[in-house]
This record gives C-alpha cells, sequence and structure tokens, in this order.
C-alpha cells in the first residue's frame, strides 16, 4: 500500500509539473467521458433502475396474449381466474391507465391515472405518504365506494401538499370522491416514465373508464363483467422460494383451463411472465436499439478522446527518456517503471472522470429541459445521479486510465539506454518512421472520426429529405383540439349533438373558414386498424386477417384536411344513424384489392360476414398517417353519425393565424361544457413538427458528437504534428543548410501528415461502410451508402486535416539552421 500511495504522490507531483499538459489530457477524457455518463443516465432511468417498491426482484408483469403477441393485457375475470387459481403468487393485482376530468373551484382538468385493484398497493409493498390504501370493501361492489389515492405530485402540485388533504371531497367525471391517501413521493407508478397523479378502485370502472365505443362494435359498459375486451395490466408478487419458470409452467396451465372453458373468448391465448426489474417488454424492444446506437456513439467518441491521451503519453514518455533510462539503470524493473506510469495514467482518467461527471449533470440538466411531444416519447424519465451512474464513471475512468495508458507505459519502459543516457535523440530513422504507434493512434482517431461524420451527415440529409415528405394534407392555418367527451359519460345523442354544437360555434368565429371532427390526428404517432371483408371476395384464412387502417371522421373533413377526393363524394347530413352504411377509402386500399378498377360501389363489412356491409362512396389520395416516412399503407374513412366516438379532435382551417383563435375557441367550448378539461391545443403545423422531432433530436445529438471527435481527432493531429516538427528540428536545419527552401518544407511537413489522414480516411470509409448500416431504421428515404455524403463528409474532414497540419508545417519553415545545427 505505501508503494501505490508513493506512486500516486508522484504521479500528482509530475502532473502539477506539466499543467498544459495535464490540463489537455483531464479535459480530452471529460468530454467523452461526460458523454458518455449522460447517455448512461438515459439508458439506467429507462431501462436499469428499478421501481421504488419493496423487493422489485420479486414481482412479475403476467400478460395473457398470444404465441406471437404473447405482451397483451388481459379481461377483469381472466384476471379473477388467474389471481385466485394460481398458487404461485402470494398476490396479484390489475391496473389501467384512466384519463379523468377533475373539476375543483369550477375549473376543469385533465389528469392521468390509474384504475387498480384493491390489493395494488399491499403486492408492492408500498405504504401511502398520507392515509391509507384500499381496503378489501373497496375492491368488491361497482359504484359503491367512490374513493380516490392522489399522486404525490399532484398532491404538492394542485393541492401545495395540503396535510388536511385526507378527507376532502373531489369531483371526477362529475362525481365526487374522497380522498383517502396520497402515494409516497418517488412512486408514478408501475411502469417506469408513467405520470400517475391517482389511483381510482376497480370497482369504479363504468364511471372513471367508461368504453369509447365506436366503428369497432361498443363495449358494454361494464367491462368488469365481460371476458371478451382485454384492458387490463397484471403484476404479482411471487412466494418465496418460488421461480420465475415454476410461475410461468402454473400459469400456463391455468390459462390452457380457461381456453378449455371459454374457448369462444380464450381459444388460441396463453400466459407470459416478465420480470418487472427488467422494466416494460415493450418499451424494452423499442428502446434497446436506440440505446444501443447512441452508446455506440459516444463510445467512439471516447475513443478518440482516449487515443489523444496516448498519443500524449506517448509524446511525454519520450522527453521523459533520460529519466527513465537513469532509473532502469539503477536497478529499477521494467513492472515497476509500468507500474508508475499506469498510475499517471489512471490518476489522469480520474481526473477526467470527475470533471466528466460534472458535464454530465449540465448535460443531465439540459436534457431535462427538453419536452419532447406525448406522441412521439410518452415517458417522462427521471434523470438523476445514483449508484449505478457513479460506479459506471468510475468504472469507465478506471478502465480508460489502465487501457489506453498500458501501451504508451510498455513502450515507454524498453528506451535505447545508451543514447537515452547520452541525452541523444532519435536517429533520423527512426524519426522518420511512417507508422509507429502514435501515427497508428492518429489514423485511428481520424477514422472514427469519419465513421461519426457520415453517421451525422446521413441524419441531416434523412431530416432534409424527411421536411420535405409532402404529409398529404395542407398543415398550415390549422388548429388541432381534443374533445374527450368520455370523461362526462354522455349518452349517444349528447355527445353527437354536443360535436354539432361545438363545429357550428367554432365555424362561427371571425378568421375560421371550416372545422370538422376526426377521431385520431395525422402523424400522431399511433392509430387504429381494424379487420374487414370485401364482399364476393373469399376471406382470409383463419388466424390470418385482413386489416387497414381506420379513422371516423366529421362532415366537411376533407376539405378542411386539404385531402383531395379523386373520386366518388364526400360525406353528407344525409349519411346518419339508421341510413345505409357508407365509407370511403384511400388510394392504397384501393390499388391493394381492385388495381386499376374504381373503388366506388363496392361494399366491405368491419364486422365479419354476417355484415353490416358499407358502400364506397369515395376515393381519397394517400397521405401520411402515422410517420413521416412510413409506406403507403391502406386506410379507410367513416362518418361519425354512423359511428360514435367519445373521444374527437376538432380540426380548425382559419383564414389567420391559428394561435390567434386559441382562447376563442376554448371559449366557445367551454360556453357549452365547463366540466370539458379543454387542453393541449396546438396548431397542425406543430404536429407535423413533433412527428419530426425523433430524426431532429438524432440529428442534433449525432452531429454534436460527430463535431466534437472532429475537434479531439484534429488537436490529435496537430499535436503529432507538433511533435514531429519539433523531433525533426536538426534534420529540417540540415535540409535547409543544404538548400531546401521554406516551400520544400512545407510540403515535406504537410505530405507527412496528410499520409496519416489518407490513410485514416482510407479505413474510415471503409468502417462507415459498414457501420452506417446499422441505421437503416432510423433514416428516412436515403440509402446508408450514400455516395453523396460520403464524398463530402471526406473532403470536410481532409479539409480540417489539412488546416490541423499546416500550424506545424508553418513552424518548420521558420526553423533557422544555424540554431538547428549548433550542437552537432
Amino acid at each position: 500500500m505505501d508503494t501505490w500511495l508513493q506512486d500516486l504522490r508522484f504521479a500528482v507531483r509530475t502532473l502539477l509539473k506539466s499543467p498544459g499538459f495535464a490540463a489537455v489530457a483531464i479535459l480530452s477524457l471529460a468530454l467523452g467521458i461526460g458523454a458518455n455518463t449522460a447517455i448512461f443516465s438515459v439508458v439506467n432511468a429507462a431501462l436499469l433502475r428499478p421501481l421504488p417498491v419493496a423487493h422489485p426482484e420479486q414481482l412479475m408483469f403476467v400478460f395473457s396474449g398470444r404465441s406471437d403477441a404473447p405482451y397483451i393485457t388481459a379481461s377483469y375475470p381472466d384476471y379473477v381466474d388467474f389471481r385466485d387459481r394460481n398458487e404461485v403468487f402470494s398476490s396479484l393485482a390489475c391496473y389501467s391507465p384512466v384519463t379523468v376530468s377533475m373539476t375543483t373551484d369550477e375549473q376543469a382538468e385533465q389528469i392521468d391515472g390509474l384504475i387498480v385493484s384493491g390489493n395494488y398497493f399491499d403486492v408492492l409493498g408500498l405504504r401511502p405518504a398520507q392515509g391509507r390504501a384500499f381496503s378489501a370493501e373497496e375492491d368488491q361492489t361497482p359504484l359503491t365506494n367512490a374513493v380516490v389515492i392522489l399522486g404525490h405530485g399532484l398532491w404538492q402540485r394542485r393541492f401545495g401538499g395540503d396535510p388536511e388533504i385526507v378527507g376532502r371531497t373531489l369531483t371526477l367525471n362529475g362525481r365526487a370522491f374522497t380522498v383517502i391517501g396520497v402515494a409516497p413521493a418517488d412512486f408514478t407508478g408501475t411502469e417506469v416514465g408513467e405520470t400517475v397523479d391517482l389511483f381510482v378502485p376497480m370497482m369504479m370502472q363504468s364511471l372513471v373508464r367508461p368504453p369509447r365505443g365506436g366503428f369497432s362494435g361498443e363495449m358494454d359498459a361494464d367491462m368488469l363483467g365481460k371476458r371478451g375486451p382485454r384492458w387490463l395490466n397484471m403484476v404479482g408478487r411471487l412466494k418465496p422460494g418460488v421461480s420465475q419458470e415454476q410461475a410461468q409452467s402454473a400459469m400456463t396451465t391455468i390459462a390452457g383451463q380457461l381456453e378449455q372453458a371459454y374457448p369462444s373468448t380464450n381459444r388460441g391465448w396463453i400466459a407470459t411472465l416478465f420480470p418487472v426489474s427488467k422494466g416494460d417488454p415493450g418499451l424494452r424492444s423499442e428502446a434497446l436499439p436506440i440505446a444501443a446506437l447512441l452508446m455506440a456513439i459516444v463510445g467512439l467518441v471516447l475513443l478518440i478522446a482516449c487515443f489523444n491521451v496516448a498519443n500524449l503519453l506517448l509524446a511525454r514518455a519520450t522527453a521523459r527518456r533520460k529519466e527513465i533510462s537513469i532509473r532502469l539503470a539503477l536497478g529499477a524493473s521494467r513492472f515497476r517503471l509500468i507500474r508508475q506510469l499506469l498510475t499517471e495514467s489512471v490518476t489522469i482518467s480520474l481526473l477526467g472522470g470527475s470533471v466528466g461527471l460534472l458535464l454530465a449533470l449540465w448535460l443531465m440538466d439540459v436534457m431535462k429541459t427538453i419536452n419532447p411531444p406525448a406522441n412521439v416519447f410518452p415517458l417522462r424519465l427521471d434523470l438523476r445521479l445514483d449508484w449505478r451512474v457513479l460506479a459506471f464513471t468510475l468504472l469507465l475512468s478506471l478502465m480508460t486510465g489502465l487501457i489506453f495508458g498500458l501501451a504508451p507505459a510498455i513502450q515507454a519502459s524498453k528506451p535505447d539506454l545508451v543514447p537515452a543516457l547520452k541525452d541523444e535523440a532519435a536517429t533520423l530513422g527512426a524519426g522518420a518512421r511512417r507508422f509507429n504507434l502514435r501515427n497508428l493512434f492518429v489514423i485511428a482517431q481520424v477514422a472514427i472520426s469519419l465513421v461519426l461524420l457520415i453517421a451525422a451527415g446521413l441524419f441531416l440529409r434523412s431530416l432534409k429529405h424527411a421536411e420535405a415528405i409532402h404529409p398529404g394534407f395542407n398543415p398550415d392555418n390549422m388548429l388541432v383540439v381534443p374533445l374527450n367527451i368520455q370523461l362526462l359519460k354522455y349518452t349517444r345523442p349528447q355527445g353527437r349533438t354536443f360535436y354539432e354544437q361545438v363545429v357550428e360555434k367554432v365555424e362561427s368565429l371571425p378568421g375560421v373558414q371550416s372545422a370538422t371532427l376526426a377521431r385520431i390526428v395525422p402523424l400522431s404517432g399511433g392509430g387504429r386498424t381494424n379487420t374487414f371483408l370485401i364482399e364476393g371476395q373469399e376471406p382470409p384464412p383463419e388466424g390470418r386477417p385482413q386489416t387497414t387502417g381506420a379513422n371516423v371522421v366529421g362532415l366537411r373533413y376533407f376539405e378542411t384536411m386539404g385531402i383531395p377526393l379523386l373520386g366518388g363524394r364526400d360525406f353528407t347530413a344525409n349519411d346518419r344513424e339508421g341510413a345505409p352504411g357508407v365509407v370511403i377509402v384511400n388510394e392504397t386500399f384501393a390499388r391493394r384489392f381492385w388495381n386499376d378498377e374504381s373503388p366506388l360501389g363496392k361494399r366491405l363489412s368491419l364486422r365479419g360476414q354476417q355484415g353490416p356491409y358499407l358502400e364506397i362512396i369515395g376515393l381519397a389520395r394517400d397521405g401520411k398517417y402515422r410517420t413521416i416516412g412510413e409506406s403507403p399503407h391502406s386506410m379507410i374513412y367513416l362518418p361519425v353519425a354512423q359511428n360514435h366516438e367519445t373521444g374527437m379532435m376538432l380540426h380548425v382551417r382559419t383564414s389567420i393565424e391559428p394561435t390567434q383563435l386559441v382562447a376563442a375557441v376554448r371559449g366557445q367550448i367551454q360556453s357549452l361544457e365547463k366540466n370539458l378539461p379543454v387542453y393541449d391545443i396546438r396548431t397542425m403545423r406543430a404536429q407535423v413538427g413533433s412527428a419530426l422531432f425523433g430524426a431532429r433530436i438524432g440529428a442534433i445529438l449525432v452531429v454534436i458528437f460527430g463535431a466534437l471527435a472532429l475537434l479531439l481527432a484534429s488537436v490529435g493531429l496537430y499535436g503529432v504534428m507538433g511533435y514531429s516538427v519539433a523531433r525533426r528540428t536538426r534534420e529540417i536545419g540540415v535540409r535547409m543548410a543544404l538548400g531546401a527552401t521554406r516551400r520544400d518544407v512545407l510540403q515535406l511537413v504537410l505530405k507527412d501528415g496528410m499520409m496519416l489522414v489518407a490513410a485514416g480516411v482510407g479505413a474510415g470509409i471503409l468502417g462507415a461502410w459498414f457501420a452506417t448500416r446499422l441505421l437503416t431504421g432510423f433514416l428516412y428515404d436515403i440509402s446508408t451508402t450514400d455516395p453523396l455524403t460520403f464524398v463530402v463528409i471526406a473532403l470536410l474532414l481532409i479539409g480540417v486535416a489539412l488546416g490541423a497540419s499546416f500550424v506545424p508545417a508553418h513552424r518548420a519553415t521558420k526553423v533557422d539552421p544555424l540554431e538547428a545545427l549548433r550542437y552537432e
């Protein structure tokens, strides 16, 4: 231990004697380690950090799905059977997201929450911060116990942390609820990134989570008694000594029993367990590729920084040749010298890690200010330091110091003793070697920088292409306003009347050209699919149903959206409930089933061969429905008058700047229904922008990291060229004494530098050719091997490298031959 402390003290003194070298090395590593720590904090928050519950390793998600789609929700009767029949879980709870209207002080507000079984908090091992959890009695009889537990965030934000909140009455969806507790401060739901502001008992389902209805067939309001609707997530705590495999076997047996007992609803359905500690499987499958890509990018940045530091260490070791030779001559072993040099490199990396941690904290604060659209990234990650982030930074710092300090330490520990002790420079032949270790590091830096810059170029060109894609409608001068009357439990006639009145009142506003309704907003990231049959065509094989995108729209939808009708007619007031069913299809749907033949007059059914059949009355132009980069796919439109929905979006076409009408539109809606929360009013242009949010953020991140890599590589090249010039001062003096001009010297030095760059560019192009193929799923309408991007980025890198080489080369032309040869 004393020896290690002695090495550490000597390393610190050595660094203090060379503050310039120490500052450059520490800053280089800080940039690389800081970027890695910041990205890892995102990965940690999304995928690694466990829920703040008791013994999360004992918790399992239980899904009721099919073999090809195992992670699906369950019906309430299935949940009851799984709960009561199993002998592997000490308890099994269920929950489902809900959105409710909370009215306080005559102000309606939309709140996200969970509807949960009475044992939900017991299964998770949680105790409320205030009040109590749900009781067994509150989990038995529907609509008899209107109680609610507030999320800690809502309690603080909306009620100022009122210590007397328990016992207070709130109005949810028009009914009074009594607050019985407040959830723990760090608990916001069972799934990572959720924002849950209240918890309601399962028995209040028909009030807080009524069915939406719609063209797929309206569900019964009492979903607790129906085995068909699958809407519940399940989570259970394993009994002591029960493994996941044993629990899986037991739940599979129960699923088989349910399949035998209820073949009409459960045929083909299986039970699948997934550890809660691994997070949501759907999120995990989507987030892992993105996380892997980001970690790979920042890993390459760190690699470049490490090459920089390794080069600095090599140059420094060369300057210390005499000191190292004296130590060897006095009997020091190579192992002892290597350990001393590694101690210095690890000290540098730990200092770089410390500064990098501060940089990561700043980056995390910046990321917290970014508010991605909910349809693009619905999670709100808790970015903070915890032991995982700190351990990652420490481990990364140690590995960096050891791995990239080893090669310089080994090379420095075997000097040529006699010339070194005489304080002689290396021979010209040795100094002129083209591809020594130092030069190989520069080549690697250039190659990795080129890979990152080409990736950045591809992302930028992809974003430009995405912005140029026409979405299939006119997004200018349009507002989009959610109308979630599901929260108010309107009857079908009441809802139809409300929709008609809203459109009429909004269209009466000055500056409004037209208004219409639609269930789904284009480019919102989601959508609806529906199975169907074409009249007169053979039905698809069993188990392989035909599906299409579907939307429910109001009158003048296509006119308001600027979507051309290529044939037939639009919906009219005559297409009402009780009239023959009608539908409009898009071009892709028509081509899919009738090629060049007109689809007008053809009929299809959304409810099987028994019908009813809907007549195709119109043909609409294709558009972008879920994402801006999607391939054309089929879409059908149905009139809202024949397909009532309790959640619609008001689309308002304006003749003036749409944001000027936000207050007026809100006022018109609330004049009809004060208890309806009018929130998240946005322009359609903002909606299109949100569809490109991921592409923009990806491009920004990759460009930033690519620029950082270019900067580090340029610094590395500059350092190597500067060191080379210093080492070759005598050689340059001899050349100039023998008649070489300044131009000759400039060309000589630039040639050496550009040879390194050329080798790096060649290796980088080859590496990018293979590496960028991993970006296929992240790019819009551009090849991962786009020749223009490769050529332009390579020329850019060569230009920057030429500039980095020019300064040392120009300094070489200033060498005074007499001074250079004085000591010969």
